[in-house]
């Protein structure tokens, strides 16, 4: 406690301080010195007193700050703080009305989230003043109530497998299969067919029932393949399976890796391995293979034939507590699986490399040539691998000062009314939306029959595909491709809840079937929530001040595939548009840096293929394209594809795009003007975006007009789009051709299911889902119409992508195209204030609650 100068002097009371009641009077000194020592005694114990009584408070104080007190205890209880009015709207004409002061009131149902401040409790708040709890959604209780987008549920998969094993199409043996028997490798929804389904949407006609789509694989028989299966109705009493595909078109050798597969290549790896200890233990800091340290990851793809199966893979250093923090370490020694078939005895390894030396066709070669010194040799420094777990796992770098505010509460939202948003199984209803959440195994997240003001905009929204090429300067990495639908993008996890979705989000199951368990997989993995973005949606501050706050619905796919992770979302704002967003983040797959590669740069940081991003550590290049389904159905599904140019010209030319002037108005004073001329699509096409010639892309219904007798549409605008430099001639372009367009328009098929092929990473050479097959001349004038948009970004990794890469994002708007006749955001409570209060409105404000405990650990249930 620090002294007060009033009182202390040179560590003393000082008799020029005291008050006058306490000076000496004439003629009394002998007296006051004694009585002064008695009463600088008592102040000094005083302020001893004092000084001890306050660091007591102060360490109590501390205790609580860092240990609170919880609810119910007698402490103070934490929570978030507000107070809640109704919205009110004054007029000049209801003026008295309006004067009396506002009550407080119970809030409204339609109260947003707000801003929260962590604040302390009240005193005699209780219980009942909790922020109200969500609801838990309303769950169908049968097949039969679901709806026709509703995802699987773990109790249909169930009667989907013994469906099929009650007539033979799979093995009857529970557990884990192996390769020579049938099993089901992956289950999701099979999407009805579109005339039907709008037919029983908008139509009242029967439902087309629910079915699920079943991937097999079938390694019983004499020529194994696979096989795709619509099993259903679901909800009715017979069950039957309907093959999709001939026998034997969909090649064995072409099937996508699973946990069944992996256990066989590692039989394989760990063999090789055991050969090589003495190899690996010298160059790599004593580690080895298996369970010493080291580990080994399979890249792809595996072959360009479909009757082939070549698995290459790499080493690397495991790193303690995650399974891909291997990522950042790879190694550089790699070697090939041969594994096609079901005969895992006929397996080998082969085409070893070790600095980028090779291939050597077997492990004896490649540790003779090691031990006789005619290959050029690596070693880490010794106590290495003790260096990568605290470089590697995303913690807080103990060597750094902690930032002093990090130890102070963020700011955070909360719902002081409850949610705004209803939910009907995967159903949602927000506002003027609503739409039914979907999520397959294999392509991932999608919406579908989406409406704004009872009327259908989107039929489908789906991601479709996720494409990575790699490059890079090692016999691992040179080669990488992935096509994540093939590995199964919808494998999901639950939640991380306050980093993937905050607390008051809704969550919703996902469900998808493992195959090495054969066995549904549920997760809390999709979350809905709404958003406060703290800003204006409009503003205007004139002879009044005027806004509306931007609150919109999000709706959050987190996904974990394989090093990354995604997450895509879709915002659902107030004026009609609807957002699509496409995130990255996660551990990104690197190469091995030699300190002595003759490719790289003078200086030993750079090569080719990007930067030096650690100690052993190559950020490979590469790209990261999300495709998309997009099915916009503007006032039905006949539609056609309006493209707008932005152009600059003389002014007589523009004009004469509408008119047959001649001459030059004189109340032009320049010459040059820029203007937009109306270009409709006629036939299906691929379209990039051309900074120097600005389109704008839109779907128009021609029969129906808004009040000024402009088409009715909406406009496709893709944000930060970027293009392919990989030309046609390359093994991978035909399975990703989606990549060469940011938007390709064609004709609606239900044939037309997907932007790529679910086998085609594992059959480059024979791609049977190219986009380009589908831009084949067909009309697209009022007819039924399909948008695929492709979105991505080009990751050049650098330093600050180790540990973790911090995320990355493109998307792509829907936004009303003269589809209203005026904006559609204000049938909601507005903010408005002129000076004389003749025009008074605001939107509803929040009552004073403290929000619901939430249990801050994701390992703990």
């Amino acid at each position: 406690m620090a002294s007060n100068p009033a009182y202390v002097h040179n560590g003393t009371a000082s008799p020029d301080n005291y008050t006058d009641m306490y000076k000496r009077p004439p003629g009394s000194q002998g007296i006051a010195k004694s009585h002064s020592s008695k009463r600088s005694m008592c102040i000094q114990l005083f302020g001893i007193l004092i000084f001890v009584l306050g660091l007591g408070i102060g360490i109590c104080i501390g205790y609580f700050v860092i240990h609170p007190v919880e609810s119910g205890t007698g402490g103070c209880q934490v929570g978030v703080v507000s107070s809640d009015v109704t919205p009110k709207t004054t007029l000049a004409s209801v003026k008295q009305t309006m004067s009396s002061p506002t009550n407080v009131v119970d809030p409204p149902p339609d109260s947003g989230p707000t801003s929260g401040i962590l604040a302390t409790q009240p005193p005699g708040l209780e219980k009942a003043d909790l922020c109200p709890e969500n609801k838990m959604p309303f769950k169908s209780s049968s097949s039969a109530e679901r709806g026709i987008f509703e995802l699987l549920t773990p109790d249909e998969m169930v009667r989907v497998r013994d469906a099929l094993v009650a007539r033979g199409l799979i093995s009857p043996e529970p557990g884990t299969p192996d390769l020579k028997s049938n099993y089901i490798y992956g289950m999701t929804l099979h999407q009805p067919n579109k005339t039907d389904a709008l037919s029983h949407l908008d139509l009242g006609a029967n439902t087309p029932g629910r079915y699920a789509e079943v991937h097999v694989h079938r390694g019983s028989g004499a020529s194994p393949d696979l096989m795709e299966f619509k099993v259903g109705p679901l909800d009715g009493l017979m069950v039957t399976a309907t093959p999709l595909y001939p026998d034997g078109e969909l090649r064995y050798n072409s099937r996508p890796r699973d946990g069944i597969e992996w256990d066989g290549i590692t039989e394989q790896v760990t063999k090789a391995m055991t050969k090589l200890r003495p190899l690996l233990m010298e160059s790599f800091d004593g580690g080895y293979y298996p369970g010493g340290g080291l580990i080994f990851h399979p890249q792809a793809p595996p072959s360009l034939e479909a009757d082939e199966r070549e698995t290459r893979f790499v080493m690397a250093l495991a790193v303690d507590g995650t399974a891909r923090g291997r990522d950042l370490h790879a190694l550089p020694l790699t070697g090939t699986v041969h594994n096609p078939g079901v005969d895992k005895s006929q397996w080998y390894t082969h085409s070893f490399y070790y600095l980028n030396q090779g291939p050597f066709s077997t492990v004896e070669e490649l540790l003779d040539a090691y031990r006789n010194d005619s290959i050029r040799k690596f070693a880490f420094p010794r106590g290495f691998r003790q260096t990568i777990w605290g470089t590697t796992f995303p913690k807080q770098d103990a060597q750094q000062p902690r930032e002093f505010s990090s130890t102070k509460a963020a700011p955070r939202t909360y719902e002081p009314s409850g949610a705004r948003y209803t939910v009907h199984d995967h159903t949602v209803k927000w506002m003027d939306w609503e739409f039914t959440l979907g999520a397959s195994q294999f392509r991932g997240p999608s919406l579908h029959n989406v409406k704004f003001k009872n009327e259908r905009i989107v039929y489908e929204n789906s991601l479709n595909e996720v494409s990575l090429v790699y490059a890079s300067d090692v016999s691992s990495g040179a080669n990488t491709i992935y096509m994540d639908a093939t590995f199964g993008i919808g494998e999901f996890q639950d939640t991380i809840i306050g980093i993937d979705c905050p607390e008051h989000a809704q969550l919703f199951d996902a469900t998808w079937w493992n195959s090495y368990s054969q066995s549904p997989v549920s997760a809390k993995a999709i979350c809905v929530f709404e958003a406060d973005g703290q800003e204006a949606l409009w503003r205007r501050k004139d002879k009044f001040a005027g806004g509306l706050r931007n609150h919109y619905l999000i709706a959050r796919y987190p996904m974990s595939v394989g090093n990354y992770d995604y997450t895509v979302e879709y915002r659902f704002f107030l004026n009609g548009n609807m957002e699509t967003v496409a995130m990255a983040s996660g551990y990104m797959q690197t190469s091995f840096w030699d300190p002595e590669n003759p490719h790289a740069g003078i200086d030993k940081a750079t090569d080719p293929y990007g930067y030096r991003v650690a100690d052993y550590t190559h950020g490979a290049l590469h790209d990261h394209t999300f495709g998309f389904k997009v099915d916009v159905d503007i006032l039905g599904s006949q539609n056609s594809f309006e493209i707008i140019n932005w152009k600059a010209g003389d002014v007589v030319k523009a004009l004469r795009t509408q008119s047959n002037i001649t001459t030059k108005p004189p109340y032009y004073l320049y010459n040059d003007t820029r203007y937009i001329e109306w270009y409709k699509l006629q036939q299906e096409a691929g379209l990039t975006v051309n900074l120097q010639k600005p389109e704008f892309w839109t779907v128009v219904n021609d029969k129906y007009k808004n009040k000024w007798g402009v088409k009715r549409g909406y406009v496709i605008v893709p944000t930060h789009p970027v293009g392919q430099v990989i030309p046609d001639s390359h093994p991978v372009m035909k399975a990703i051709a989606y990549t060469k367009y940011h938007c390709a328009v064609t004709q609606q098929r239900d044939s037309e299911r997907f932007l790529t092929g679910t086998y085609d990473l594992n059959q480059l050479n024979q791609a049977t889902g190219s986009l380009d097959d589908y831009i084949n001349n067909e009309t697209i004038v009022n007819t039924d119409i399909v948008n695929w948009v492709s979105i991505g970004f080009l990751h050049v990794p650098t330093s600050e992508d180790v540990p973790m890469t911090a995320r990355v994002e493109a998307g792509f708007w829907l936004k009303p195209w003269n589809y209203f006749d005026r904006g559609a955001f204000f049938d909601v409570p507005q903010y408005i204030d002129t000076r004389d209060h003749s025009v008074t409105e605001r939107p509803t404000t929040t009552k004073q609650c403290v929000e619901n405990k939430q249990e801050d650990c994701y390992f703990c249930n």
